[in-house]
């Protein structure tokens, strides 16, 4: 009997044993090179990747093994992109009391350099390409890195491609290595064809007159054959807000002499849009809004908009009419009137406006000239209320620049804002109102950014009495310096009334950091003031926040304390939008 269990017994014991089979600890340390290279070599490195994928799991160890043996090859592989060809690689594999050590100490050795660039163009003059030929951004002399060399063989065919070369192709593309002499040479040869240029372009719609969507054709019979104008043309004809669908149709079999024909074809957005929107800031509470667009009120493309605005600080109602002129994506006549209630703090304030405005693409971004009509009846506290009428012609003007509209990792913007009056029959006052105001995001790495913001502000007049709050100075709040009230920095008057001032300052800095996916933190100090005159006494405040970058935006949760306020100690912020 014994003689059948010795057997079995065996069997049994070499299945459970750890031996050959164990699930043993692994930590992989790469030694000689750093940045790029480094993460270049770890992503190649099977045995750091299965090691992290199954960090959960350790590797037996003839897996480790396995993976230990094909790692030279694999790091000779990862930092030939980089063109170091011949590295030299010393390897160990050691078990000690805590598992698995695998060690790769890299040498990378002498680099590839570039000896020659040979680069021919076929089918027209090399000198309509010299722009990009003289700066190609490789050149003899220069190590040789793979990716540099692939941007730059691409971008010299798209070069030639989005100038209506759309037959373009290599009949040479080599990159000849010689190891032993440590040198590389490229040799591209490009054949364009021949040029092709648009031909007629036809926009079939029924939204509204023709003749108004030529201001949007910059395209003629001399323009090069160029997919991205057609996009961008596509893009601008969405941005008018008459279309919902527009299919493009390149009929290249019909082309003309080297002239391709172009049919757009652009379905009609519904007549009415209606929008609703809910929301919710720390200074203004709670808030609702509704809005009604006829997008085509006939065949010239005019627009009529009614909208309303509720929260707990102000209650508005406005109607605006629009008149499509120049480009009419982005420009156009605006025709508005509108009514607005608020309550802030001291102020009790009632605004009707009724005036008109030309909206226009000029210097790199939007400017607006205005005329309005403003009666505002306010009054602070119980004090008795006033009325002022005022004229009011001004010019603002606002530029932005950014890698991102919604979520900004790197940009700038600037605004600003110039009207007056002069005291007449329908003006009770002559005054002079000016902001300017500029944002800034500055990446710091990754998940790092760096925001900072400027505003200044100067009212000049001689009839500060007359002038309304909606002209005056206020700062405070979430959007200017966080742990203070929302316009409850600015001069009083003996009755301790926030009247506003004619002079304004203020400027913020923070720091963000994404932590984990959508989810971080902020960092940030804010000062300001508003002051009666140019002595400025700045309020500050610093403190903490919370980020979260949601679909329609950054959500900011702040706690702020601020440093000159005895009555505050911690302010809850709560905001949300973009950060330019």
């Amino acid at each position: 009997m014994a003689r059948f269990l010795y057997p079995l017994l065996l069997s049994i014991l070499l299945i459970i044993s750890p031996c050959g089979h164990a699930a043993t600890p692994l930590r992989v340390s790469i030694e000689g090179i750093s940045d790029e290279l480094l993460e270049n070599v770890r992503q190649s490195l099977s045995i750091v990747q299965k090691n992290s994928d199954e960090k959960n799991s350790p590797l037996s160890e003839s897996l480790i093994a396995h993976l230990h043996k094909q790692a030279t090859k694999e790091i000779e592989g990862a930092l030939q992109p980089f063109g170091y060809y011949q590295p030299s690689i010393d390897s160990s594999l050691t078990e000690n009391n805590d598992g698995w050590m695998a060690n790769y100490h890299i040498q990378v050795g002498p680099p590839v350099i570039i000896s020659q660039i040979l680069i021919t163009i076929d089918g027209t003059e090399k000198s309509e390409f010299d722009h990009i030929l003289k700066n190609p951004a490789i050149a003899v002399g220069d190590r040789l890195q793979h990716q540099i060399y692939s941007n730059y063989k691409q971008r010299l065919f798209d070069t030639v491609f989005d100038a209506g070369y759309i037959d373009a192709q290599y009949t040479k593309s080599q990159l000849l290595v010689d190891i032993k002499q440590q040198s590389a040479i490229i040799d591209l040869a490009l054949d364009t064809g021949p040029q092709y240029f648009f031909g007629n372009i036809r926009i079939e719609q029924s939204s509204i007159n023709p003749a108004l969507i030529q201001s949007l054709i910059s395209i003629n019979n001399n323009t090069p054959f160029n997919t991205d104008k057609l996009l961008a043309l596509q893009l601008a004809l969405s941005d008018t807000g008459y279309f919902n669908q527009i299919d493009i149709d390149i009929q290249r079999d019909n082309a003309i002499d080297r002239h391709i024909p172009v049919v757009i074809t652009a379905s009609s957005a519904k007549k009415l849009k209606y929008s609703t929107s809910l929301g919710y800031g720390t200074d203004t509470g709670p808030r609702i809004g509704f809005s009604l667009l006829n997008r085509r009120l006939n065949p010239l493309g005019h627009q009529l908009q009614f909208s309303t605005r509720l929260s707990s600080i102000e209650k508005n109602i406005s109607t605006q009419y629009k008149i499509p002129i120049g480009n009419i994506s982005a420009e156009y006549l605006d025709l508005f009137a509108s009514g607005t209630s608020e309550q802030v703090n001291d102020i009790d304030t009632v605004q009707y406006t009724v005036g008109s405005s030309i909206n226009q693409n000029r210097w790199g971004g939007r400017r607006r000239l205005s005329l309005t009509l403003l009666r505002e009846d306010f009054s602070f506290d119980d004090e008795p209320a006033q009325t002022a009428n005022l004229l009011i012609p001004g010019i603002t003007y606002s530029y932005q620049q950014s890698d991102n509209t919604l979520f900004t990792r790197k940009g700038y913007s600037l605004s600003v804002d110039i009207h007056g009056g002069l005291e007449s029959a329908v003006s009770e006052a002559t005054f002079l109102y000016a902001k300017i105001s500029g944002h800034s995001v500055i990446p710091l790495g990754r998940k790092t950014r760096f925001l900072s913001r400027l505003e200044f502000g100067a009212l000049s007049t001689n009839e500060f009495e007359n002038i309304p709050p909606s002209q005056r100075f206020f700062t405070g709040g979430a959007q200017s310096v966080r742990g203070y009230g929302y316009k409850d920095i600015a001069p009083r008057n003996e009755l301790d009334n926030a009247v506003g001032g004619q002079y304004l300052a203020t400027g913020s800095i923070e720091l963000d950091h994404l932590f984990w996916g959508n989810y971080g933190a902020a960092l940030f100090y804010d000062a300001g003031d508003a002051a009666a005159d140019t002595q400025f006494t700045l309020k500050t405040a610093a403190g903490i926040g919370f980020r979260y970058r949601s679909p329609v935006g950054m959500i900011r949760i702040d706690l702020a304390h601020p440093f000159d306020d005895p009555n505050e100690n911690i302010r809850l912020h709560i905001s949300i939008g973009p950060d330019l």
